[in-house]
């Protein structure tokens, strides 16, 4: 009989503790459930941030092309043909021809042609 009362208490007891960790398990699962809620939230807007980010660099790619065209368009044409005007009037040919052929203004070639000598 004492057996059975010892056993009737370890079947209370399991019971107990199989109640409290299916309580513990589901306090867990909700809590968990919360955590990958606002997990997904802030994953969602590093997202957009670089979304918004990588289209920040683009425009700021874009913008250096640009600058580095502006760059080397805001040099005189005839700055960087200097070797070729040289050359043609080397060859013989007038200022007028020069400038025909480079689309120079006359002006241009006879200066850099006076700086020359």
């Amino acid at each position: 009989m004492l057996k059975r009362l010892i056993n009737k208490k370890a079947d209370k007891d399991k019971e107990a503790a199989r109640k409290l960790l299916s309580l513990e398990v589901a306090e867990i699962n909700e809590i968990a459930e919360k955590l990958f809620k606002k997990l997904d939230a802030k994953i969602k807007s590093a997202a957009v941030l670089e979304e918004r980010l990588d289209n920040k660099i683009s425009l700021l790619e874009e913008l250096l092309l640009k600058a580095e065209k502006v760059r080397f368009s805001s040099q005189h044409p005839a700055e960087d043909r200097y070797p070729e005007i040289t050359e043609l009037a080397d060859k013989g040919l007038k200022v007028d021809e020069i400038a025909g052929i480079l689309d120079i203004p006359r002006g241009e070639i006879e200066l850099i042609l006076s700086l020359r000598k």
